[in-house]
């Protein structure tokens, strides 16, 4: 059996109040289904879960072909079913380095744009309203929908897939941004609304709701009413259309609404919030924005004015989907960003400034928050590419120019993040799944070493060793077990008989032993209440059912198990469980279906009516357990 333990579970037993939904239980090993409550991001069992990693986009020219990078690409093949091929290829080499957690890399959210060298095609004749005309990626004429339905299964989604097996959510962005003014009503909410009826009709989309999550634009500058008025109401009237119709088609996972002013104003939310269930907003942060610079790098301040320009964290998750820094390294002006703002010379980042001065003021905000996620605006602002390309070797981003330059690296976003997110993967993502070395299961895949036997599963537990057994410490409704983690789960369709074997006997009945073959904890699962003055309990592996009279899925069980109703907590003191394929080992009988030789107990004493226990049946002399 070779399975690997990648990610063991450390979960609080509290419930959000908004369900997860049904369908995402089952998806990725490793990653479970988050959703919408309150001002924050929940797992299933109600942890507060606060993610990080980096953007990126499929397309060769932002990664490679640039004119900083000599006209190479990462890539080769064109925008074509050989290109997609290599691409999934070359962004499964990234999906690695970035959550290489041996070489320091903890990224566990991607950001994943549809990007519109794939959507866009000669064929394609979008009627583009001449007040929404943009250029570059803000022109949609020649989107094609039938691009997007192709390369959404043949491309985007396969590379999605990858990023949940590297234990990263996904958040999707719609191809290309949005052009200086959209209108309700307008060609450009008519294109939003067919791009997002496509990917969310999807039935793996559907399917994977609690790891993809949906941001609806990318950088709107002004929202206006269908007669051209400015109003309160426009950025409602404009994207709650857009939710509706993910929601009418099936997607329940969590959407991530934006804010005008290039995703940096979400005022008009308050009065006029977008209404549904799993509603995030996502947000921008850049050096200069919210009244935040190098050279006016106020943490009070910058906390405040961040708080003003978005309130709707006060009610609902963020995102920040972009954001990087580098310091400056020339006196000159290298472009004006969205705000209008000088941006000198840096070290290859969108946004100039030190982690030291306006960083210590983005980490403030972060910090004071709580609820606020953030993706890097590229994979290239989190490390450096061309090394790991060549040696498989993940540095920081910019820390080698940086070092070569007698600067500390940490002043950029690269080191900084590496730091950052290893201490936010602790502290934070660790309620939610944490970090193991990936090891072999043991022989017996229900060791009970402290390495592989989890006590807190659900609720709080310990467990010690106490001899040649361990001393499990149930407390009420907790649970302490074993998960098995890898896609293909524990298979044991190959063994008849489950034998759990206690130190010492139960003196009530109010232990129970769980199989489950969903990840999802609070799912349907098998369950034996274990009998009292009994050392070795026996189960018939074989017809195994669930509560509910489902037959349970020996190929591929998740989780195994024990937990007490005893409100005050209960002791158990296990040795072993142990595995056997012996057919003739068990034969389970119900009560009141003993055959006409009847039983004896275990001391060899002819039984006539027996109750539920252990018994030698008297036509075989075979062990039976009478449930």
């Amino acid at each position: 059996m070779k399975l690997k333990k990648l990610i063991q579970f450390c979960v609080m037993c509290a419930v959000g109040a908004v369900a997860v939904p049904a369908d995402a239980q089952q998806t990725v090993a490793g990653l479970p289904p988050l959703h919408v409550d309150g001002r924050f991001l929940k797992d299933e069992q109600g942890n507060k879960v606060v993610l990080h990693g980096v953007m990126d986009t499929p397309s060769m020219w932002f990664n490679g072909y640039g004119s900083w990078n000599d006209h190479h690409s990462y890539w080769e093949g064109g925008y074509n079913a050989t290109g997609a091929s290599n691409c999934i290829n070359y962004f499964d080499k990234i999906f690695t380095a970035i959550t290489d957690y041996d070489q320091g890399a903890y990224c566990n959210i991607f950001r994943l744009h549809l990007d519109p060298a794939w959507t866009n095609g000669n064929d394609g004749a979008w009627s583009v309203d001449s007040r929404e005309k943009g250029e570059s990626e803000a022109d949609i004429s020649k989107y094609t929908g039938s691009r997007l339905t192709n390369y959404l299964t043949t491309l985007y989604i396969p590379l999605a897939q990858k990023a949940m097996k590297n234990k990263m959510y996904v958040i999707m962005r719609p191809p290309g941004v949005c052009p200086g003014t959209i209108y309700v009503g307008g060609s450009y909410q008519k294109f939003l609304l067919d791009v997002w009826d496509r990917v969310s009709k999807n039935n793996l989309i559907q399917k994977y709701c609690g790891q993809i999550s949906l941001e609806l634009a990318n950088e709107p500058i002004n929202v206006k009413l269908a007669n051209g008025q400015s109003s309160e109401k426009a950025l409602h009237d404009f994207f709650q259309p857009i939710v509706d119709k993910i929601r009418e088609n099936g997607f329940k996972g969590v959407i991530w609404v934006p804010g005008t002013g290039y995703q940096s104003n979400y005022r008009d939310y308050i009065k006029y919030p977008i209404t549904g269930d799993n509603i995030g907003y996502a947000v921008h942060n850049y050096a200069g924005w919210y009244d935040n610079s190098d050279e006016h790098c106020d943490v009070n301040n910058a906390i405040k004015k961040f708080g003003e320009a978005v309130p709707v964290l006060r009610t609902n998750p963020i995102v920040i989907t972009e954001v990087d820094w580098s310091p400056k390294n020339s006196s000159n002006i290298e472009k004006y960003n969205e705000m209008g703002q000088p941006v000198y010379g840096n070290y290859g980042t969108w946004a100039t400034a030190s982690t030291s001065k306006w960083g210590k003021a983005y980490r403030a905000i972060l910090d004071y928050y709580g609820n606020i996620s953030m993706t890097l605006t590229g994979t290239a602002d989190y490390i450096d590419i061309n090394e790991y390309l060549k040696s498989k070797t993940v540095v920081p981003a910019f820390k080698t120019a940086m070092e070569k330059n007698g600067l500390d690296p940490y002043e950029a976003c690269g080191v900084a993040c590496f730091d950052w997110y290893e201490k936010f993967f602790q502290e934070n993502y660790a309620s939610l799944t944490r970090y193991q070395p990936k090891q072999e299961v043991p022989e017996n895949p229900f060791a009970t070493t402290d390495d592989w036997f989890i006590p807190t599963i659900c609720g709080e537990g310990t467990a010690s060793a106490v001899g040649s057994s361990i001393s499990v410490n149930l407390k009420n409704a907790g649970f302490a077990g074993w998960r098995y983690e890898e896609e293909e789960g524990l298979d044991l369709t190959k063994y008849n008989t489950l034998t759990i074997s206690l130190a010492r006997k139960l003196t009530a009945e109010n232990v129970v032993f769980r199989l489950y073959d969903s990840s999802n904890y609070w799912g349907d699962a098998y369950e034996l209440t274990l009998p009292k003055n009994e050392r070795d309990i026996v189960i018939n592996l074989q017809g195994l059912k669930t509560k509910s009279g489902k037959e349970v899925d020996l190929s591929h069980i998740r989780i195994a198990g024990f937990t007490t109703t005893a409100s005050g907590g209960q002791t158990l003191y296990l040795k072993e469980l142990t595995l056997t394929n012996d057919e003739t080992a068990i034969t389970a009988v119900q009560a009141g279906a003993a055959d006409d030789e009847g039983y004896f107990d275990l001391m060899g004493r002819p039984v006539d009516n027996p109750t539920r226990g252990f018994y030698i049946r008297r036509s075989d002399r075979k062990k039976v357990f009478i449930p």
